[in-house]
């Protein structure tokens, strides 16, 4: 720490104007009190205080003052404006096409865009991890890459200041608005609308995760597209798409805070699909440990959650909503399903709720190929459709080839016509001390137990058509 630095600190004044794109950072213990772009207009010394615009310390309560260098990429039109205070970062502008390549190592160079353009893009590649502020930025692309491209490998954190839009072009052969081959990690208090006219909305070869922030996507394919994982804790993410809210093509999502919103009305959109690595069969998990999931699909053959492995919900608020029915591709019939697991469906504790509308036809709310368990919390399921697609098997409220488990009673609770529809097809239904058999049992003996009226279901009711 420079605890009593000052005095370096106003030697670095003196030079501090040198330096193009600088950012200064003052530390009282270990949290950053203040952060200062352009220090050397707005930093005075004297009378034992030091003041920064209007934020006044004195100086006996500041701890360090950090200057940090960083590289500034303004778009005006069809104009970019560069500061580069680094050797080691080569950034060539060609009309609105800024290319950036990076050969620091050792720590992390920051690189803060803003402005607006209709016709720009970033490409940028690294050989160490970065952090890109996007900071007021509104930028569409015309040609055939995207408005953000990043071709490195490394991680690239993302924090958002402000209001920011990015938009790609029916000419992208990349497939995505923001493309990376390696990690996004997202943060920050702004906001960013992304918007595809053509393939997915963000995009990335290793995984995707958000910490912070509002992000708004508009996808012609996928909302968010991950190889590895997708992971949030906080922020808010809302997604309108015409394939998948969120597609991890060989790995697990987890979901632990934060807020995600999909709605499609596409044929076979998942709201979150994990998918098994070929020869990795144990990595394909969902996993809801806390925050909001609200999804709306209204396209035939849909399923909110989809799992080559297992889904655990430990926690959250979830909505699942499904409008379409089963439809026949050919080869299979395509069932509708709240949630699907190819493996278990695990529920802990937190607030489920799965509706599958009169529109569903041939629809599932829950179905496991091995094993459904209700441990804890509240799982409501309610299936308002009573219909069959001709061909199709009949629908379910609760499908699984094992046994379905219901801890005790208030854990399930299941809304739907016993003379119409059958409500489980599965081996064996256990609630508590009582073990009910699909085969020879009155269902009437079970709905003592599960088929009765949750406290909160008023706030659902809006969604049952």
């Amino acid at each position: 720490m420079i605890k009593r630095n000052m005095l370096l600190a106003s030697a670095m004044f003196c030079t501090i104007a040198a330096f193009a794109g600088t950012e200064m950072s003052v530390y009282q213990g270990s949290d950053v009190s203040v952060r200062v772009v352009n220090p050397e207009a707005k930093m005075k010394f004297g009378g034992g205080k030091i003041t920064f615009g209007e934020d006044e310390f004195a100086t006996s309560k500041v701890d360090s003052i950090i200057f940090n260098h960083y590289v500034s990429v303004a778009f005006d039109g069809d104009k970019v404006s560069v500061s580069n205070p680094f050797d080691s970062v080569d950034v060539k502008v060609d009309g609105t096409t800024v290319e950036i390549n990076s050969e620091f190592v050792g720590r992390e160079i920051k690189y803060r865009f803003s402005g607006k353009s209709t016709n720009g893009n970033v490409i940028f590649s690294s050989k160490y991890k970065s952090e890109f502020e996007l900071n007021g930025l509104d930028l569409t692309s015309s040609g055939v890459n995207p408005p953000i491209y990043v071709l490195t490998k490394k991680n690239t954190e993302v924090r958002l200041v402000g209001s920011n839009s990015l938009k790609n072009s029916d000419k992208d052969t990349v497939g995505a608005t923001m493309r990376g081959r390696g990690q996004f990690e997202f943060k920050g208090d702004g906001s960013l609308d992304i918007t595809s006219v053509v393939g997915h909305g963000i995009q990335s070869s290793d995984y995707v995760e958000i910490k912070n922030g509002n992000i708004t996507i508009n996808a012609a394919s996928d909302g968010i597209h991950v190889n590895d994982y997708y992971l949030q804790s906080g922020g808010e993410v809302n997604v309108k798409c015409n394939a998948d809210g969120v597609d991890v093509g060989e790995g697990y999502a987890e979901i632990n805070g934060g807020s995600l919103i999909v709605k499609s009305d596409a044929v076979d959109a998942r709201g979150i699909r994990c998918t098994f690595e070929e020869g990795k069969e144990n990595n394909a998990d969902i996993n809801i440990n806390g925050g909001k999931i609200d999804i709306q699909l209204s396209g035939d053959g849909a399923r909110g959650f989809k799992a080559d492995g297992a889904v655990k919900i430990d926690g959250g608020d979830i909505l699942i909503v499904l409008a379409g029915k089963a439809y026949d591709d050919g080869t299979e019939f395509n069932y509708p399903c709240g949630i699907k697991a190819d493996k278990t469906i695990t529920v802990e504790s937190g607030n489920v709720v799965v509706i599958c509308q009169s529109t569903a036809a041939s629809s599932r709310c829950a179905q496991a190929d091995l094993s459904i368990d209700f441990n804890g919390g509240v799982t409501t399921l309610y299936q308002n459709s009573v219909g069959r697609v001709s061909g199709a098997k009949k629908t379910n409220v609760v499908k699984s080839d094992g046994n379905l488990t219901v801890k005790k009673v208030g854990n399930l609770y299941v809304f739907s016509d016993p003379e119409e529809i059958k409500p489980y097809n599965v081996t064996a239904v256990v609630v508590g001390d009582y073990t009910y058999n699909p085969d020879s049992d009155d269902i009437e003996d079970l709905e003592d137990y599960i088929m009765v009226v949750p406290e909160n279901w008023e706030n659902y009711e809006k969604y049952v058509k």
